[in-house]
């Protein structure tokens, strides 16, 4: 029985990827790196994060200094940062079919709370787990699992990108990759979520599937 859902937060939840290039951009004029355009863009969203940072001359090594500064920077753009369309009401029936809401993510929990704040539903989220470790993911499955008293079986992520399904897999956890955010679909179907959503509603239809559990002797002999 999913009792929990743990949502990751750029590009899942928030619709933050034109503010996430434009800050990564003037970051990477800075430090001349090469910068994310109209004409390369499409390419990145289909490449693995190692991939990416050989395309714009990031050294791997860099990537998390790299993503602390520009996190740093996306303090002053939470302002101007919405949720994708649906996903309010899509929070809300979740609510209001008595699940808990978590937030996991490489955002830094301060931005992710003024975000919420700044959109009145902070109090909706019952738990944050964030580290700025690009690929640490299940390493904070394992500890929401584990802090929060839960099984595998309790809890379901929805993500945006191939290393969220990767770290679901690892730590055995249902997965929802979701088309909106910034992985490209052919690098999600690739990582072979347990559903790829086109849409929020499609997350409420997952979650109610696979809370039900098949009548007695469905599936036998």
């Amino acid at each position: 029985m999913i009792t929990h859902v743990v949502f990751d937060f750029d590009g899942t939840l928030a619709d933050s990827k034109e503010a996430f290039i434009g800050l990564y951009n003037a970051f990477a004029e800075k430090n001349h790196y090469g910068k994310m355009t109209a004409e390369n863009l499409d390419a990145l969203r289909k490449l693995s994060v190692l991939e990416r940072c050989r395309q714009l001359g990031v050294p791997p090594y860099k990537l998390p200094w790299v993503m602390m500064q520009v996190g740093r920077s996306f303090r002053n753009a939470v302002q101007s940062i919405d949720f994708h369309e649906g996903i309010p009401e899509l929070l809300k029936e979740l609510r209001g079919r008595g699940l808990k809401l978590m937030i996991l993510s490489t955002n830094s929990e301060e931005n992710i709370r003024a975000f919420l704040k700044r959109h009145a539903v902070e109090a909706w989220v019952e738990g944050f787990y964030c580290s700025s470790s690009i690929f640490g993911k299940a390493r904070l499955l394992r500890e929401l699992m584990k802090r929060a008293g839960l099984q595998r079986e309790q809890l379901v992520y929805v993500g945006d990108e191939h290393r969220d399904v990767e770290a679901c897999k690892e730590v055995g956890v249902k997965v929802i990759a979701v088309r909106w955010g910034f992985d490209a679909e052919v690098r999600l179907r690739e990582a072979g979520p347990d559903h790829l959503a086109e849409r929020p509603a499609e997350i409420i239809e997952c979650v109610g599937r696979w809370s039900t559990k098949p009548p007695l002797g469905a599936g036998g002999a």
